[in-house]
Order: C-alpha cells, then sequence, then structure tokens
C-alpha cells in the first residue's frame, strides 16, 4: 500500500504561487519595518515627554525660590501702590526690576516648557502617524 501512496503523489501538481507573491511580501515587509520605526520614535518621544514633564516642578519650584528670594515682588507691587512714584522714577524703577530679575532661573524653566511642548507636539503626531499607518496596513 505504501508504494501506492507514493504513486498517488507524484502525480499531484503542486500548487503554483501567484506571480506577484513575492512583491507583494517585499512590500509587507517594508512596511511592517516603517511600523517599528514609527513605534521607535513613538519611545523616544514618550521618554522626552516624560522626562520633560518630570523635570517641570523643580524648574518650577526654582523659579518660585528664586523670586522669593530676588524680593522681584516687592519692587514689581510698587507699580500698584505707589504708580505715581514709579512714573516720576520710572528709568531708576525699570534698572531696579531688571537688576533683581532672576533671568538665568527664568530662561530655564522656559527652555523646559519649550521641551514639555515640543515633544508633546511631536508625540500627537507620532501617535497620529501610527494610527494612520496601521489602518492603512489593515485596510490594504
Amino acid at each position: 500500500m505504501r508504494k501506492d501512496y507514493e504513486k498517488l503523489f507524484t502525480y499531484l501538481d503542486s500548487p503554483e504561487p501567484s506571480a506577484d507573491l513575492f512583491e507583494k511580501v517585499i512590500s509587507r515587509l517594508g512596511k511592517e519595518r516603517k511600523l517599528i520605526i514609527l513605534k521607535r520614535r513613538l519611545a523616544i518621544f514618550s521618554l522626552g515627554f516624560a522626562g520633560s514633564a518630570m523635570a517641570f516642578i523643580p524648574a518650577l519650584k526654582m523659579v518660585r525660590a528664586s523670586f522669593a528670594e530676588s524680593e522681584f515682588m516687592y519692587f514689581f507691587s510698587l507699580l500698584f501702590s505707589d504708580a505715581k512714584i514709579v512714573a516720576t522714577y520710572w528709568q531708576n524703577f525699570t534698572l531696579s526690576l531688571l537688576e533683581r530679575l532672576p533671568v538665568v532661573n527664568i530662561i530655564i524653566f522656559f527652555t523646559v516648557i519649550f521641551f514639555f511642548l515640543g515633544s508633546l507636539k511631536l508625540l500627537a503626531k507620532e501617535i497620529k502617524n501610527i494610527s494612520v499607518f496601521t489602518h492603512q496596513l489593515t485596510h490594504a
């Protein structure tokens, strides 16, 4: 009986793959590679977003402490309490405000905000790209 089975399978034609199978496989592999790259970028932007979000609170505390330490708000409140004196001596008042302004800490704070908003923008863009790409992959 074994010989009969062997003869049976020798007469059967093996199925031929479609002519464009190779192109379909290569195209799908390219799409999968692009999806992997998009996911890596998403991970990088997520880390950037998380890092800048964690740096926001210490930067805010540092700016608040430096404003309190420099007594900038006392000089600034003179605008509202003694406006006539400020108007009379506005040049000296402006210089006093600028001397008391904690510029370095403000720059650090706005840099953290810049990175936070930038990474949020890139993160949202990457999430959109991935959702559009996966939608195209599943419906193609």
